[in-house]
């Protein structure tokens, strides 16, 4: 079990450094402890936590339950407290500070750690990641709707089209390609490298985005923010030296709310993918279909047994069937062998749609997994349609 630990570790802290510093050597120093040599408590605790959670979802759920530690002000927190920017901290200019805090806030903490590790799911409500349904959907330009997400967790990528997103150019990133969604003021900045896509294409800008007749998401847990607690232990998988994606995360939770009681508020059900699909989107859309449907996933496809095989399936034939157009759009590692991410770790923005009886498929462009950059952007064959 260590090798593996060691190995979900080391991955993780290559995908943090340049993007996480906190994390990048939060990672690091687990999993040095993990390679060393003779005893230790804590590498102990993590292996027999290891065998009923799998070596990557322990990854992200124990930074997760040592946040919330923090967030909820626990004392025994309070070394990690100085050292994370969300709660007012400064990151250490070495991991030496950090290595002898996580040290004793989890062996002070571990029965509690323990507890949130067994009973918790992996929440990644990257909120920026709304833009992969936006942007299509304001190039396509139709009247109205039905939004479904794959993979939803609370669902607040859902309500994307009140919430504000700027693409900026790589060489002017202080400049504006195009805004969309409803926010006053960009929420979100996703930075467009490799010849933009959006020469010519200002019009999109204060684009009113479609009529949302219905917005249902799925998820294996579907997470229901009903309480205090619960909007915490969202905030608590927010890596804790990017306060403003906690910023981020909690105006998405006002435009959740802000739909409650609207016409087409965010409805979660439980989704077990891919088996589950066919009956899912059965229960959580009219039929007849009475307008299109914009289906989509982020970074979901990795924790499927077989990746996307079963769910491109299931969506193929149901798609097929409909009398609407059906859209689906994913950031998802790449299923097509000549496609290469320009960057480790990177997503591909795909799209397939499905109209009058005939299906095309379109690569959109790559993409940082949580939305902040994308490169090589090409919309010209939603622009076509």
């Amino acid at each position: 079990m260590v090798p593996d630990l060691l190995d979900a570790f080391g991955k993780q802290q290559r995908f943090a450094d340049g993007y996480s510093p906190l994390y990048a050597q939060l990672f690091g120093i687990v999993a040095g402890w993990l390679s060393a040599d003779g005893p230790d408590p804590i590498v102990e605790w993590l292996v027999e936590l290891a065998a009923a959670r799998r070596p990557f979802d322990l990854t992200l759920l124990l930074p997760a339950a040592l946040h919330r530690d923090v967030l909820a002000g626990e004392a025994d927190a309070a070394p990690l407290a100085a050292l994370y920017p969300t709660t007012g901290g400064h990151v250490p200019d070495s991991s030496a500070p950090l290595a002898d805090a996580l040290r004793r806030v989890i062996l002070a903490r571990r029965d509690v750690l323990a507890a949130f590790i067994r009973r918790a799911n992996v929440q990644t409500n990257e909120t920026g990641r709304g833009l992969a349904w936006l942007l299509p959907l304001a190039a396509l330009g139709w009247p109205a709707v039905h939004l479904v997400e794959l993979g939803a967790s609370a669902g607040l990528n859902l309500v994307a089209e009140r919430r504000g997103y700027r693409l900026a150019a790589a060489d002017n990133p202080t400049g504006a390609l195009l805004t969309l969604g409803a926010a006053n003021s960009p929420q979100f900045t996703a930075v467009v490298s490799n010849n933009p896509d959006l020469s010519g294409r200002r019009d999109l800008t204060g684009h009113q985005p479609p009529t949302i007749l219905s917005r249902t998401g799925g998820d294996i847990h579907p997470f229901h923010l009903r309480t205090a607690a619960d909007e915490l232990t969202l905030a608590a998988f927010i890596w804790a030296d990017q306060p403003q994606r906690l910023v981020r995360l909690r105006e998405g939770i006002a435009a959740l709310r802000a739909v409650e009681r609207s016409a087409a508020p965010v409805r979660l059900l439980p989704l077990h993918l891919p088996d589950e699909l066919p009956r899912f989107l059965a229960g959580a859309l009219p039929q007849p279909l009475d307008a299109p449907v914009v289906l989509y996933n982020t970074t979901v496809t990795m924790y499927l047994p077989d990746g996307r095989a079963g769910l491109r399936r299931h969506v193929a034939a149901w798609a097929g069937r409909q009398n609407a157009p059906v859209l689906w759009l994913q950031w998802e590692p790449p299923d097509v062998p000549d496609l290469t991410p320009p960057v480790t770790d990177w997503q591909a923005w795909s799209a397939d749609l499905w109209r009058d009886g005939e299906h095309r498929r379109l690569h959109l462009g790559w993409v940082h997994p949580h939305g902040a950059a994308i490169r090589d952007l090409n919309l010209t064959g939603l622009f076509a349609i």
